[in-house]
């Protein structure tokens, strides 16, 4: 890094997120509630005052401001304006603890799964149970299941196909290749499901998306991550997970386990007649998948 280079990422001061990932794990129960509103709602920072923001977390003003202070931020006005300044939100350099910088430091493989394991436990205890129980029971009764994938979420959604697939004779994965998405969401009628994932830096067009679904009658569900605004609002079912990571890349552990207990939980509900595909699924495995299973001589 040249000597003007540096000079520069050393005045500029780290993002509130790459504050926040450095203390979380520290921080009072309490205080996790603040850190979580400071990061789902930091792109309006400006228009809230710091009695707003303690009141959406149930927690006091004295450990907002607390809260302020160990982020490293004199007052409350001071995180506003960085808020104001900072051009890297959603980008892969917000975390890291100087954006214009490499990452560097010892990584270990105990921190990462600790990581990922407060991101899950987070998780889970932020969703709502009857949330959780009302968007498997619509999943269960969907005539249609879509799913739709946005940049980071496509993998996911491939995923989430792959199990619901298991259960379900109608499931379909959006973008689908060379289609449009007029074309896809045209073909959404009453009686579905959407079931939309899309991480940070969604494309702007999700919410008009989403209403779309909706006003053709789909129960419309998004996977997505705290900082999610006009799409949450647009959707019937919002579950949000903890993406928290100090490193270049968000971690989706988080949206894996809601997917894998979604999937678990609508095999369950729906029964034997998830066990009759389970069971046609496996006799065509043996009859057209060139696959390879285990062999045991027991019995021979």
């Amino acid at each position: 890094m040249s000597p003007s280079r540096k000079s520069t990422a050393q005045q500029r001061p780290r993002s509130l997120e790459a504050r926040i990932y450095a203390i979380y794990s520290t921080l009072s129960p309490a205080e996790k509630r603040l850190a979580d509103i400071l990061l789902q709602y930091q792109m309006d920072l400006p228009s809230y005052t710091a009695g707003e923001l303690a009141e959406k977390a149930q927690v006091s003003k004295a450990t907002a401001a607390r809260l302020i202070r160990s982020l490293g931020y004199a007052t409350y006005p001071d995180a506003k304006r960085q808020i104001r300044a900072d051009q890297h939100w959603g980008s892969p350099r917000a975390g890291l603890e100087d954006p214009d910088r490499a990452p560097s430091g010892k990584v270990t493989l105990s921190s990462t799964v600790q990581m990922d394991l407060d991101n899950i436990r987070t998780t889970a205890e932020s969703l709502s149970e009857t949330t959780l129980s009302e968007v498997s029971q619509a999943i269960v009764g969907a005539r249609r299941l879509w799913i739709m994938g946005l940049r980071s979420g496509y993998g996911l959604a491939l995923q989430a196909a792959h199990y619901f697939t298991l259960m379900k004779s109608d499931v379909q994965v959006i973008p689908a290749g060379g289609g449009s998405y007029s074309h896809e969401i045209a073909s959404i009628a009453k009686g579905d499901v959407l079931l939309v994932i899309a991480f940070r830096r969604r494309p702007r067009l999700l919410p008009t998306i989403i209403k779309e679904a909706r006003a053709a009658g789909a129960i419309t569900v998004l996977i997505t991550d705290l900082s999610a605004a006009a799409s949450a609002k647009a959707a019937n079912h919002v579950l949000r997970c903890r993406c928290q990571s100090p490193s270049p890349f968000n971690s989706f552990v988080a949206a894996v386990t809601i997917i894998n207990y979604l999937a678990w939980s609508v095999s369950t509900a729906m029964g034997e007649a998830s066990l009759a595909r389970f069971e046609k699924i496996d006799r065509l495995v043996k009859l057209l998948d060139d696959v390879s299973t285990p062999q045991t001589s027991i019995g021979r």
